[in-house]
């Protein structure tokens, strides 16, 4: 009884660890993730679409969007022209219904 349960207890420890390990961030991706989060919340705020959008930010800044399918076009293309424009946001892609609707300008 005592063998099984010892080596469910190791193996539980060893998974573990190891997602552990691959989900954690170095002390600058999160402070990087902070700035560009801070940035990406704030022009949505500023736009009246935080409510109407939501995005994830990868370790290295990379913001992918989406808006939701009643976002009108210019108010959707004056964010990320407002993204694109500074310098705290690396590179963005941006969603409409599961659909791309700005391509990918890349790394500055």
């Amino acid at each position: 009884m005592m063998k099984p349960m010892l080596f469910g207890i190791a193996f539980c420890a060893i998974v573990a660890g190891g997602c552990a390990d691959q989900q954690s961030l170095t002390q600058e991706e999160l402070q990087n993730q902070s700035r560009v989060d801070a940035v990406v919340s704030g022009v949505l705020f500023e736009n009246e679409l935080d409510e109407v959008t939501s995005y994830n930010i990868r370790k290295d800044g990379f913001v992918v969007i989406r808006f939701a399918p009643s976002v009108p076009s210019e108010k959707y293309n004056q964010v990320v022209d407002q993204l694109r424009s500074d310098d705290d946001v690396p590179g963005l892609r941006a969603e409409q219904g599961g659909k791309e609707i700005c391509p990918v300008n890349g790394y500055r």
